[in-house]
């Protein structure tokens, strides 16, 4: 009787896994590219619980610093990255702590009416002896409304 919940359960998931891709497909089509900035100089906070992938949109500074805090580095370009939340917000994606080197990395973003897509790429590397939390996060200009609008991220 389980097995058999399990089994329907891991169908339906394949179906709307399945009909996700080819809507997100559908819209790329159409879709024209979004002017988008990496933010740079970011980490994720430590007291993220970071145990499944997260997929946020961010338009305000307290929910953005509540998930990532500023790593100023030396040399050139050594600052963050910085974000006007009255003019942009933040699209981005957190993925599952993890012991191997791991970059994301931001395709593009993509709008086709109200649906904006955010394409991104993971690439796994070699086990590491520390643990680390992978992102990408990119600012946009702030639409009109965001009022029916649809976010769509896209692992490629």
């Amino acid at each position: 009787m389980i097995r058999k919940l399990l089994s329907i359960l891991m169908l339906a998931a394949v179906a709307m896994l399945g009909m996700q891709c080819s809507t997100v497909s559908k819209l790329e089509k159409e879709a024209y590219q979004v002017r988008y900035l990496p933010l740079n100089n970011y980490f994720v906070r430590n007291d993220i619980e970071a145990t499944k992938l997260q997929k946020l949109i961010i338009t305000n500074e307290t929910d953005f610093r509540s998930f990532f805090g500023e790593a100023a580095v030396m040399g050139r370009n050594g600052h963050p990255t910085p974000v006007n939340f009255k003019t942009e917000y933040v699209l981005a994606v957190i993925l599952p702590e993890t012991d191997r080197s791991t970059d994301v990395t931001v395709l593009d973003v993509l709008q086709n009416g109200n649906s904006v897509i955010f394409n991104y790429h993971v690439e796994r590397g070699e086990k590491n002896s520390y643990r680390l939390v992978p992102f990408a996060a990119v600012s946009l200009p702030k639409p009109r409304t965001t009022q029916n609008m649809e976010f769509y991220f896209n692992k490629k």
